[in-house]
């Protein structure tokens, strides 16, 4: 489980080695999605990712998130699991990067980028709502 985390970690490092927050300011939701989410969660949000199988647990469909929230998207508790504010204790340890403290870290000594990182994680959350499939029908 921690090889899949590092091996996340560190494409997002060697990704962008040279890019600091105020770079991922300027993308969209679906742009950082594809930065930071695909490789583990799959284009469509489905788990289905290119490393998705590198892990002993599966990666959650992030597609049925609202409709296991009976309908509503939860969506300040998904910036919170973003940013690695709330774990989910029944899934053991941690095995999805934490990236508030990543961007962050982008820009040590930058008094905004605090600030940034909120945008970001909003705009990641925002998308991710975008992704959520219709209720299902009784």
């Amino acid at each position: 489980m921690r090889t899949a985390s590092l091996v996340c970690t560190v494409a997002l490092l060697s990704w962008n080695a040279t890019a600091g927050a105020a770079d991922y300011v300027a993308m969209s939701g679906q742009e950082l999605y594809g930065r930071f989410c695909a490789s583990c969660h799959g284009l469509t949000g489905r788990g289905d990712g290119p490393v998705a199988g590198s892990f002993k647990v599966e990666v959650p469909d992030l597609t049925l998130i609202a409709r296991r929230a009976q309908g509503s998207y939860p969506r300040d508790r998904i910036e919170k699991i973003i940013d690695g504010r709330f774990i989910v204790g029944a899934h053991g340890s941690r095995t999805m990067p934490v990236w508030g403290e990543d961007l962050s870290r982008l820009e040590l000594g930058n008094p905004d980028a605090e600030r940034a990182t909120r945008v970001i994680i909003g705009r990641l959350a925002d998308y991710v709502w975008l992704l959520q499939k219709p209720a299902a029908k009784n």
